[in-house]
């Protein structure tokens, strides 16, 4: 990990623990001149049986449609020009959370990786994902 942290990243999610982690992690990437990366995962939706639902040609349009509403949430707590001035990047995975977590901070050299959590909660294993086989500092908020 270098000393300057040029690149944070905060796991996307569809609640309110994630809505107040954007405020957080806008700061930090204001604080240290950072570019913020928001990263949503999907458990694969071929293995959860979405295919019964939906024809499998059509998941590149679910897909798309699932980032746009995760751009659009976070344009409610980090306007469109300050995405831009901070240069967000915003991106959807599709796989297990921890595994797409480690893997996207690898390709992208995160410095910091935030993730919220509570206890008991199963997304704490992605925070142990990140420390066990991740490169970069993690900051888990409750």
């Amino acid at each position: 990990m270098s000393a300057l942290m040029r690149e944070i990243l905060l796991h996307g999610g569809p609640d309110e623990a994630f809505d107040r982690s954007v405020s957080f992690a806008r700061q930090m990437a204001e604080s240290f001149g950072a570019r913020l990366h928001v990263l949503y995962t999907v458990e694969d939706p071929l293995s959860a049986g979405w295919t019964a639902e939906m024809d499998a040609a059509r998941l590149p349009e679910m897909h798309e449609a699932m980032e746009m509403e995760a751009r659009s949430r976070l344009a409610r707590w980090i306007p469109l020009d300050d995405q831009e001035r901070l240069g967000v990047h915003v991106a959807l995975r599709t796989g297990p959370a921890g595994e797409e977590l480690v893997r996207y901070t690898t390709e992208h050299d995160i410095d910091l990786a935030i993730v919220q959590a509570t206890a008991g909660d199963r997304d704490t294993g992605y925070a142990h994902a990140l420390l066990e086989e991740g490169r970069c500092a993690v900051l888990v908020l409750r």
